[in-house]
């Protein structure tokens, strides 16, 4: 320490004998020299790929351990190859910075399964992805722990003394994990549609969990790494009983129905959904009102009753059937939830629309639009006028004129009017030109999607006829009801038979498929029947 002192006292008493250029010159160099260093340390050690490369190959290596200790067939050093390749491809080939790993691994998994199908060798089992993540996560909890020693000896060290390690390097895929203290089982997910997640959440209950909503639980957490839905399904086992199918934990059926009624013609025009909370809904309405009138001085105030009438809902059976196949089905990738969703709620929405525009008001149909005889009718056909439309029933550029305004003179409010038609009647405005040859509605339909200045809707359930006949809806599309009675029911069966829409019976064990059946109790009326025309047997074509 004597020894120490004395240099520092004779390195003073040297620089104090120093000229002043000397000892710029000195201070210049000293900071050349950390600067150089400082450069050093932020320089990353390996690639971005590599780091990526040796997380992996390092999980296969302890995957191969834990085999070896098992007396279960290795990886070979090939398949741990084209494994880290596939699956650093698969994370360069996502476009944002976040990246879900389980979906990596999964999607790279299936590339080499492909590729080994096409050279006819053995492919990787299921839980292979599985056990890959999870040794992924062990490594890369092994790495932050030695991160952390590493900064904490840093951190005991003395100021003045030189660093000798490197900073380790800022890896570019460190931020596909969530912090796994907590739950060591659990991969970071994107913000994912809610249609995804709906699909999710039927496909843990229905198909992997087997209608159990303790495995629902299980598989929401080590498939898709959602803490979210495993409390939900927890919750739900402690309120539901079993039997025949589950109904979709209540936060999902709530984002059904936001998901699902968006999506369709009517709703998207105005109808309102209400809940039918025990299935029947009775709603009065005034048919006849009271009126304020003029009166003089000492004169009597004329009495005036309103009358009122009842409008009754009840909950119909909304079903459809969606058949996949298994191998689709049991797939947790994004995409194979996406097709899932979407022809989940576009079977539903078809049934909603074709109920509200022509159900027939049956026992087991809501009274649609069409078929409701308080609807006023206009036949394209019979009008009589040359100026409207002709015998054919083609109509002039006059006709949705007429239409409108013949609505509009039962006071009926205006905030959601609008249309409903098909593709080819949308053609028939479009196309409609004035005697020098400029279109009349074209522009306003393909800018605003308007007709008359009002909102059209385009729903090719409104059907034409072999004789080129189609019908054209127009009206106070908040005055049409929906109620929903529960939301959405599923049940999928992976063994079971049923008929398609042409008469075809589909047998699941035979055909390796397998069926969803969505049920929706649901009814659609109308509130004020004058509040909307039907007008038929005009000519699209």
């Amino acid at each position: 320490m004597s020894k120490y002192r004395l240099n520092r006292k004779a390195a003073r008493r040297k620089s104090m004998k120093m000229g002043a250029d000397d000892l710029t010159d000195m201070i210049k160099a000293a900071v050349k020299d950390a600067l150089e260093e400082q450069k050093d340390d932020d320089e990353p050690e390996e690639g971005k790929d590599d780091d990526l490369a040796g997380i992996v190959s390092d999980a296969i290596d302890a995957m191969n351990e834990k085999r070896k200790a098992a007396k279960a067939d290795e990886i070979s050093e090939d398949d741990a190859a084209e494994i880290v390749d596939a699956i650093v491809d698969a994370a360069d080939g996502t476009k944002s910075d976040e990246v879900d790993l389980e979906t990596v691994i999964q999607d790279a998994i299936d590339d080499v399964n492909e590729k080994r199908k096409s050279r006819k060798d053995d492919e990787l089992g299921d839980g292979f992805a599985d056990e890959l993540l999870d040794a992924v996560a062990e490594v890369m909890e092994d790495d932050s722990v030695e991160d952390d020693e590493q900064k904490g000896r840093k951190s005991a060290a003395p100021k003045r003394q030189k660093k000798s390690a490197r900073r380790a390097p800022s890896r570019k895929y460190s931020n596909i994990f969530l912090n796994r203290k907590e739950d060591p089982g659990v991969v970071q997910q994107k913000n994912i549609p809610k249609e995804i997640v709906i699909a999710r959440a039927i496909k843990c209950m229905d198909i992997h969990g087997k209608g159990d909503p303790e495995r629902a639980a299980w598989i929401a957490r080590k498939k898709y790494g959602d803490k979210d839905m495993e409390r939900e399904f927890k919750a739900m086992s402690a309120t539901n009983s079993v039997g025949g199918g589950f109904l979709i934990p209540e936060v999902y059926s709530d984002q059904i129905i936001e998901l699902l009624y968006p999506k369709t013609v009517i709703v998207e025009l105005g109808a309102q959904p209400i809940p039918l909370t025990n299935g029947n809904l009775n709603l009065p309405r005034m048919t006849s009102g009271t009126r304020a009138q003029w009166g003089g001085e000492g004169r009597k105030i004329a009495a005036t009753n309103p009358k009122y009438g009842n409008i009754r809902m009840s909950a119909k059976r909304l079903e459809a059937i969606v058949p996949q196949s298994r191998e689709l089905l049991l797939m947790t990738t994004y995409s194979a939830d996406a097709m899932f969703a979407n022809d989940l709620f576009r079977r539903m929405q078809l049934g909603l629309d074709f109920g509200g525009l022509y159900g027939t008001g049956s026992e087991f149909m809501p009274m649609g639009i069409a078929n409701n005889k308080g609807i006023e009718n206009i036949d394209a056909t019979k009008l009589d006028n040359t100026d409207l439309a002709d015998a054919t029933g083609k109509i002039t550029a006059d006709f949705p004129v007429y239409v409108s305004a013949k609505a509009m003179a039962k006071n009926i409010d205006d905030v959601h009017t609008g249309w409903a038609m098909n593709s080819l009647l949308e053609g028939v405005f479009k196309n409609m030109k004035t005697q020098t040859g400029e279109y009349i509605y074209r522009d306003e339909m393909m800018g605003e999607h308007k007709l008359c200045g009002m909102p059209y809707r385009v729903s090719n359930q409104i059907p034409t006829d072999k004789n080129g006949k189609t019908d054209l809806f127009f009206g106070n599309w908040s005055d049409l009801l929906i109620g929903d009675q529960m939301g959405l029911e599923t049940y999928t069966t992976l063994d079971g038979s049923w008929t398609d829409e042409q008469g075809i019976t589909h047998n699941a064990f035979e055909e390796n498929l397998s069926a969803t059946r969505a049920i929706m109790f649901d009814d659609i009326t109308a509130r004020h029947e004058e509040s909307f025309l039907y007008c038929k047997g005009i000519k699209a074509f």
